[in-house]
């Protein structure tokens, strides 16, 4: 009988877990934004964990002036959808970056993230949104980076 109910439970639980991951949201895209310190371009992925929360991955490259950076960005986002396909989202985002010219320097930042996106009943998604960022340990992005951004995602 114990082995018959820890047999349902694990089926139960298994259907559940496919449930979820087929539900899920993901979408693909770039995202092209600027800042006091320079102008930038990502390729992102977000993919929603459940109805409200999702995470995105971003990796792209930033100019300022005569000097570049690769970057990699992260963040945990709480969305809703106010009406029809618009939404907002906001949490906490994490930064690294690797300036290359004129020489390697490392930065890690760490802030928030805020913004609309917009989901039409195609599957493209735009977006625009607020990256406020902290940047530690030196280099050409240290300090405080208000990095603004405007994106198109495609959605599947």
């Amino acid at each position: 009988m114990i082995l018959m109910k820890k047999a349902i439970v694990s089926i139960l639980a298994f259907m559940a877990l496919i449930t979820a991951v087929s539900a899920q949201e993901n979408a693909v895209g770039l995202r092209v934004g600027g800042s006091i310190k320079g102008f930038g371009m990502e390729a992102s992925y977000q993919t929603f964990l459940n109805d409200i929360n999702r995470i995105e991955a971003d990796l792209g490259f930033r100019i300022y002036g005569h000097h570049a950076a690769l970057t990699a960005a992260g963040g945990y986002q709480w969305h809703w959808f106010l009406t029809g396909g618009l939404g907002v989202y906001g949490g906490p985002a994490a930064m690294m970056a690797l300036s290359l010219w004129p020489g390697p320097k490392f930065n890690l930042g760490l802030g928030g993230q805020i913004g609309f996106d917009y989901q039409f009943d195609a599957p493209i998604q735009v977006l625009l949104d607020f990256r406020p960022t902290y940047n530690f340990f030196g280099g050409l992005l240290h300090g405080f980076d208000p990095y603004v951004s405007l994106g198109a995602r495609y959605s599947f």
